[in-house]
């Protein structure tokens, strides 16, 4: 054939056999579970009910953070009621607005699937409750009242199971996001909240907090200086759609009486807007991830989880993991590539010890909260494949007999399960879990079938 080229007809060249150490005794952080941020004004009598069943029983989602209204103006978008906002009967009108019903009818969803959403506020308030600036937070104890009282309406009056509650978000950087609001001036109005949760009966609702733009860590310092928020912060949230410090969130709080509380990612991804970089999103939000798992956060929420209108900012988004039609919803190339760790990596597992044994490779290892199943997730950041040999130690006995799944995304392949092996061989130098990483690819192997 005159198209045989010389290199057609040279032997291909050997793959360079890596070896990956995993040491399952050698303990890290704990996984509380991976999620969402939700828009709950899409349910639509019931339309959004096969998109949170393809993010539960297929993706893997444990976490919702549910957004009702869009903005933290509610009972007076306008601005001109004042205080009288605040009233009960007003109050009572607002909360049989469709919009509600809406985050009723979601809550209540996840509900029934054992799930339990955490409910969040975002956007601007009212503007009598600000400063002359407009935007600046003044009068806190309104705005207390006005976040206690949607608490109130959801456990009480709707019927939703829940626990956490975000009051405020990204006030370090203000309009559109939230209200400006600084560190001590945020740990007070956290201070009247938790007491106005109090005096109607929710004591048992705790907040997660700062949920900052950035790692901002006077937030979280004035917290943790706090005496009236001790034992009522459910989770340190913060956020990043970039490169930053995330484990000096985590170290901070160690040092801390509140050491126990865990650290979220409560949001997570990347703001391409261009619509023409699906893969490269993909690729860095699965770098963003692995990265912040090796800081030692406890979970990750992704912003967000289908495009849609986002009130705050008064704009379509097309953060989703899921692309949304006129009547169809269609999962992203970024939704594959978080798969390998979402689905795959259950609550109660425990990041353990792996080392890459390769400067291209990024490697994060967990054990299942029962010590009976392991996860593997990788990169290959190389322009080359590798061939490598994930040995196992400290594992029970019975592991040694079991087989893993290999699962892979490239930019053709979208977490595709290409191989099941052994997890220990007699076929040496392969006598652990044998794993082709493919050029610029992202890899998973796990004993958890899906």
């Amino acid at each position: 054939d005159s198209c045989v080229t010389l290199r057609s007809l040279m032997p291909p060249m050997p793959l360079r056999q890596i070896e990956v150490r995993v040491d399952s005794r050698k303990t890290f952080q704990r996984i509380d579970g991976f999620g969402v941020n939700l828009n709950s004004k899409y349910w639509e009598g019931g339309a959004l009910a096969p998109v949170l069943e393809t993010l539960v029983d297929d993706l893997g989602c444990t976490l919702f953070r549910q957004d009702a209204w869009g903005k933290s103006d509610w009972p007076d978008p306008a601005g001109t009621l004042g205080k009288a906002a605040l009233a009960p009967a007003h109050l009572a009108r607002v909360y049989e607005d469709p919009v509600f019903a809406n985050a009723r009818a979601v809550a209540g969803w996840l509900n029934g699937r054992g799930l339990e959403p955490y409910l969040t506020l975002s956007g601007v308030v009212p503007r009598w409750m600000c400063a002359a600036d407009g935007k600046t937070l003044k009068d806190r104890a309104a705005f207390a009242a006005m976040a206690a009282s949607y608490a109130e309406w959801a456990r009480k009056q709707a019927g939703v199971r829940f626990t956490l509650f975000g009051p405020l978000n990204e006030t370090d950087i203000g309009p559109p996001e939230g209200p400006a609001v600084g560190p001590r001036d945020y740990v007070t109005t956290c201070e009247a909240l938790v007491a106005a949760l109090d005096a109607r009966g929710l004591r048992d609702v705790k907040l997660v907090v700062p949920e900052q733009a950035n790692y901002r860590l006077p937030y979280v310092d004035h917290i943790l200086k706090s005496k009236k928020l001790v034992g009522r912060i459910g989770a340190f949230g913060i956020h990043t759609y970039g490169d930053g410090d995330a484990g000096a969130v985590v170290a901070q709080g160690r040092k801390s009486p509140s050491r126990g509380v865990p650290v979220w990612m409560t949001e997570f991804g990347d703001l391409d807007e261009s619509g023409e970089r699906e893969w490269p999103v993909a690729w860095n939000s699965v770098v963003r991830l692995l990265d912040l798992l090796g800081a030692g956060l406890n979970a990750a929420l992704f912003w967000d989880a289908f495009d849609n209108y986002h009130d705050h900012d008064e704009s379509w988004s097309i953060y989703g993991l899921i692309r949304r039609g006129i009547r169809m919803w269609t999962p992203k190339k970024r939704y594959h590539a978080v798969r390998h760790v979402f689905r795959f990596v259950r609550p109660g597992a425990v990041r353990v010890a792996a080392d890459a044994g390769h400067p291209d490779l990024l490697v994060r290892a967990f054990r299942s909260a029962d010590g009976r199943d392991l996860t593997v997730v990788g990169m290959n950041r190389s322009e080359s494949a590798l061939s490598l040999n994930l040995a196992v130690d400290g594992m029970e006995k019975p592991f040694t007999a079991r087989r893993a799944d290999v699962y892979r995304t490239t930019e053709e392949l979208s977490c595709a399960l290409v191989a099941t092996v052994p997890v220990t061989s007699s076929n040496w130098p392969y006598t652990g879990i044998e794993v082709i990483a493919l050029p610029r690819s992202i890899f998973t192997t796990t004993t958890i079938r899906p």
